[in-house]
């Protein structure tokens, strides 16, 4: 499956504010955990709620936060948006 980088900065977007459960997750989140971008965390229901289980979202690792940086640092790039991410990405590891 392949991903542009405008709909990869979106979802580590959406990580990074939370957004997400995991069990609601789009393609692509599975994609961006298998490469360290996202993990899983648990958070915990308020106080208030006494039989909710907590419910499991995704956030960004410092390797997601790195690459939402990455990725908005080359926007100016003619383009960009449309790039295969994991191109660029490997091309970038391949080459640097």
């Amino acid at each position: 499956m392949e991903f542009n980088n405008g709909a990869v900065l979106e979802a580590l977007r959406l990580a990074l504010h939370r957004q997400i459960p995991w069990h609601k997750r789009p393609a692509i989140f599975t994609a961006l955990r298998s490469q360290g971008l996202i993990q899983i965390v648990d958070q915990k229901p308020p106080p208030s709620t006494r039989y909710l289980p907590p419910l499991q979202i995704a956030t960004l690792t410092v390797k997601g936060q790195s690459e939402i940086n990455r990725i908005e640092a080359s926007s100016h790039v003619s383009g960009w948006l449309d790039d295969d991410y994991f191109a660029t990405f490997l091309a970038q590891v391949a080459f640097a």
